[in-house]
């Protein structure tokens, strides 16, 4: 198995194929047909969006491959995201996250984890497909429906109640191991994807996406392959003038990575309109505030939430913080994210714990 970066410019390679569009926007290839009328299909298969043996996730004419710079942590699981739009229609870019996609673009997220975690690009096994259909109609809204895979790897069956699934797995010392994995139930899916009543993309935004990928070719931003598989109805601005993430792990600095995380993982609910919106605490990586993204920033929560601390952001004191103590815990009254984790991500809390202790001057008044 290659590795989620090769995949993925194995597989952005593809649309570049003769007949699968062209640079500046060419005709698309014709994507899988699901039929409005049908849809959500029982089966992922139905939709036809893999070609061959589809636990290996090859797609299909069509369906498109791409891939976000700073990922929301799920418990150490691998992701695949690929897009698909109706046949003849296209995508209107927009700066920030001011995509408009057309009735019936389907959103594609696998999430898998290695059998050998010694070799993380190695084997693996598929636990869950989720889908994001873009409704056609007035509300111009999106629906998810979460699709767990079989102990074949040969089927993935739509679940609306979700399901709690044991990874086993050898571990990085060589031993047997295992960890529960959650399957979220579909109401669950608004958690992240909810805003104003409404779902929203998260991953499929400019900031996400604007980052180069290699190739056989070198390197090539993400944006211009998804304008050359013929994906938007215009010619793209100037990239350089577009806004985007850092990897939150790579060698940018530190609190651009740090911001960086915290807007994958935790603005989707802390922003105007998200479900922590009311707390005043916003952790868009645009904000510019200090104070509204946490320093200094007494917090709403009370009791256990707090940790006994006053602040969510301490300049130079993450034990006194708030926000690195919530992000480590696995108590469901007192962790966050809230989504329905069971494993702290100890990279991301230690990006954070440096963040905060980096800060100066140090204290609160």
């Amino acid at each position: 198995m290659i590795s989620p970066k090769h995949f993925l410019a194995a597989t952005l390679a593809f649309a570049f194929l003769p007949g699968c569009g062209a640079e500046g926007g060419g005709a698309s290839t014709p994507a899988p047909k699901p039929d409005p009328a049908e849809i959500p299909y029982d089966t992922l298969s139905q939709y036809g969006f893999f070609s061959g043996n589809m636990a290996d996730s090859k797609p299909a004419p069509g369906v498109i491959p791409y891939t976000v710079a700073a990922p929301l942590w799920s418990d150490g699981a691998g992701k695949e995201r690929f897009i698909v739009l109706p046949e003849g229609k296209k995508a209107t870019f927009g700066k920030d996250e001011t995509w408009s996609l057309p009735d019936g673009t389907i959103i594609i997220k696998n999430f898998h984890f290695p059998l050998d975690a010694r070799e993380p690009s190695g084997a693996r096994r598929l636990i869950e497909t989720r889908l994001l259909i873009r409704d056609e109609g007035e509300d111009e809204g999106w629906t998810a429906h979460t699709y767990v895979w079989n102990d074949e790897q040969t089927e993935a069956r739509r679940t609306i109640a979700g399901k709690q699934v044991t990874v086993d797995f050898i571990d990085t010392q060589g031993k047997p191991a295992s960890q529960q994995y959650l399957v979220p139930n579909t109401n669950q899916c608004g958690n992240c994807h909810e805003r104003d009543d409404r779902y929203e993309l998260l991953g499929l935004v400019t900031p996400q996406v604007n980052f180069d990928l290699p190739d056989a070719a070198g390197e090539k931003n993400q944006l211009a392959r998804l304008a050359a598989a013929g994906m938007f109805d215009a010619a793209l601005p100037p990239l350089a003038d577009l806004p985007r993430l850092p990897d939150p792990l790579g060698n940018a600095p530190l609190d651009e990575r740090a911001r960086a995380y915290l807007h994958a993982n935790c603005s989707h609910c802390h922003r105007p309109g998200g479900g922590g919106g009311a707390s005043g605490l916003v952790l868009l990586a645009t904000e510019t505030n200090p104070t509204h993204y946490g320093v200094c920033k007494g917090s709403v929560a009370a009791g256990a939430g707090t940790g006994s601390h006053d602040y969510d952001i301490v300049p130079g004191m993450p034990d006194e913080s708030i926000m690195p103590f919530r992000m480590r815990s696995t108590d469901p009254e007192i962790k966050m994210p809230e989504i329905p984790n069971l494993v702290p991500d100890d990279a991301g809390v230690e990006l954070i714990t440096a963040w905060i202790a980096a800060m100066a001057p140090p204290g609160c008044p």
